[in-house]
């Protein structure tokens, strides 16, 4: 049980769960009630997902990635775990810092690039939740995991809202992951069942409520 834990903790790092939200709504069949509303990201080119999956994967992955190793082994952080909360503010402002970066590049792309709002709605709430995280942080400790599987079910649950019909079982399908996530990081003892519900709280209302008043 403690390797299965350890694995979902790996597989659902929050580095890696913008990714998954992203491949969910660029391939996941579906059809909205208003082209705007939901902008028909499966009916978008396959390079243009691609550049949207590559972007992701530089800002939100790899940077982030090589910063966390980087302090590693200059040794402001103690290991990848980050178990302390002092270990976790530089992380923290280094993902807040990479969100803006990202958010900043998709702004200033030419006009007819027709960037979906969601996508830079969900790279705000991103920011957002890192930002607040980083204050929480300073008080106490609240788990990333968490923030990142509440983010992924508030993102795709956005998302589904104008579709002529809501995809259930994808939107099952995460909340039941993110329980797992949350219930193995309870066994690993990295955090207690008040950090793990704040994060997932924190990541869920971020989403939730960028996306709705994003222009």
């Amino acid at each position: 049980m403690k390797q299965i834990s350890k694995l979902l903790s790996w597989i659902f790092s929050p580095l890696f769960t913008p990714i998954y939200g992203l491949l969910i709504v660029l391939y996941l069949p579906v059809q909205s009630s208003s082209f705007v509303a939901s902008e028909s990201l499966y009916m978008l080119h396959p390079d243009v997902k691609f550049l949207f999956l590559l972007l992701f994967l530089v800002f939100i992955v790899m940077a982030p990635g090589l910063s966390l190793v980087v302090l590693r082994l200059n040794k402001t952080i103690t290991s990848l775990q980050m178990e302390s909360k002092e270990e976790r503010l530089t992380p923290i402002a280094i993902m807040t810092f990479y969100c803006i970066i990202l958010y900043l590049f998709l702004m200033f792309q030419a006009e007819n690039a027709m960037i979906p709002s969601i996508i830079k709605a969900m790279v705000v709430g991103g920011a957002l939740s890192a930002f607040i995280a980083y204050f929480i942080t300073k008080k106490s400790k609240i788990s990333l995991h968490g923030m990142g599987m509440g983010s992924l079910f508030g993102f795709v649950y956005m998302f589904s809202v104008p579709l002529e019909q809501s995809p259930l079982i994808m939107l099952t399908s995460v909340l039941v992951v993110g329980g797992l996530v949350m219930t193995a990081r309870l066994f690993l003892k990295a955090h207690s069942l008040k950090e793990v519900g704040a994060g997932y709280l924190l990541g869920f209302a971020s989403q939730v409520i960028c996306i709705y008043f994003y222009p």
